[in-house]
């Protein structure tokens, strides 16, 4: 355990940048992560419409762009901590996992849902406020919060208080079942790779068959995202698993020097053209790991694109800018409305867009450096301090793969 332990430290993400061991960032990565964000903020702050031809289609298929951050995480949890999983899973093991896991997310979630309660209560003095800004309206607060807190809401139980965050609650669930299935994904034979690979795109066709079911809004097969059913589970596990199968290959030399060839743009413009064509989701889905992976090989013009200052910018704010954008929207749509009755409608949609970027990199980059850094020290050191009591007690044998 000590070995592996060592093989994470060196193998960290540092500051929110994706470094693999023994190389430099993976800009480009750490990059679409950024682009990924932007696309999820427009597909929720702005009718699809008020874009141009093109950019309009790319916007009213942004939820699609949640998707490229479960593979982009599966990836990147394969690349950080597929090794300490190789060969067995032991209890100290899995607890420092989670715990670095905890430490990415927990605390910017939780203060911001602290916030919320806060203010909700505070202000209004209910957690069933219906138009509120920034208060909640929860159909059962007691339960709606006690699933939030413990990042469980999404797992078919309940409604995630901040509306974003059913996609954390998602992942933190794909957390769970990675200690279990990176070891044979990434290391057995290629038959269970297949096997996995079937599974994945059985989740992911599932998922965009049971939207069609369950009585919601949707503006695509795979835009589920309410956490009071299993779908948005089925979702991520599908795109969670294609992550990990997607770093399999980037460790095979022939797949690499293939993605680091240029055919990335090809992967682009057919994810472009999908989305012209208003092809379904199904079909574009498969762009996803294969940009994931011609990405990570980090050359040639396309990577330079996504390596570009203020994507990777954006990138190292994406996690918190994602949590907290949704409060933003209701200004939006206010200014929207009415900044155009006191100039021509062009400039109030750019006024309104520049105010939207620059106060949410703003506030993201506060949160990030007063909440996110020194909470995530905090929990990193309490969850080694813990570890350490741990493993003088763990039983030689591994815990079930199951």
């Amino acid at each position: 355990m000590e070995q592996q332990t060592a093989v994470l430290d060196r193998s960290a993400i540092r500051d929110d940048r994706i470094v693999p061991k023994g190389k430099d960032e993976i800009d480009a990565l750490t990059g679409v992560r950024g682009a990924a964000a932007v696309i999820v903020i427009a597909y929720h702050s702005y009718p699809a419409a008020d874009f141009p031809y093109g950019i309009s289609h790319l916007v009213a298929r942004g939820y699609l762009a949640v998707d490229i951050f479960f593979v982009l995480s599966g990836f990147v949890m394969a690349l950080t901590y597929g090794s300490m999983f190789r060969n067995r899973v032991t209890l100290p093991s899995f607890f420092t996992f989670l715990m670095r896991r905890v430490a990415r997310l927990y605390p910017l979630y939780i203060t911001f849902l602290a916030l919320r309660i806060a203010y909700s209560l505070a202000v209004y003095g209910s957690l069933q406020v219906p138009g509120g800004w920034f208060a909640m309206n929860l159909p059962m607060p007691v339960k709606d919060i006690i699933a939030n807190i413990f990042m469980i809401q999404s797992w078919g139980v309940a409604k995630a208080v901040t509306t974003p965050t059913w996609s954390i609650s998602t992942e933190w669930g794909a957390y769970f079942v990675f200690p279990f299935i990176v070891g044979g994904i990434l290391f057995r034979r290629t038959a269970y790779a297949m096997l996995s690979l079937l599974a994945a795109a059985t989740l992911i066709i599932a998922a965009g068959a049971l939207t069609g079911y369950d009585g919601m809004h949707h503006n695509g097969a795979l835009d589920a995202y309410d956490g009071r059913t299993f779908i948005p589970m089925l979702r991520c596990l599908g795109g969670f698993t294609f992550g990990l199968l997607t770093y399999r290959l980037y460790q095979w030399p022939p797949a690499r020097r293939c993605a680091a060839s240029g055919i990335g743009w090809a992967v682009l413009a057919y994810l472009m053209l999908g989305l012209l064509l208003h092809l379904p989701d199904q079909l574009i889905y498969p762009a996803f790991p294969l940009l994931v992976l011609c990405l990570a090989c980090d050359r040639g013009a396309l990577a330079r694109v996504f390596s570009c200052k203020p994507l990777m910018q954006l990138g190292v704010l994406s996690y918190t800018i994602y949590v907290i954008h949704n409060v933003w929207i209701g200004l939006i749509h206010w200014l929207i409305k009415h900044l155009p009755s006191t100039m021509p409608t062009v400039v109030a949609q750019t006024m309104s867009a520049v105010f939207l970027i620059a106060s949410l990199y703003a506030v993201g980059h506060v949160l990030h450096h007063w909440v996110e850094v020194p909470g995530r020290s905090i929990v990193r050191r309490l969850g080694d301090r813990t570890v350490a009591w741990l493993r003088p007690q763990a039983q030689p044998r591994a815990l079930s793969r199951g």
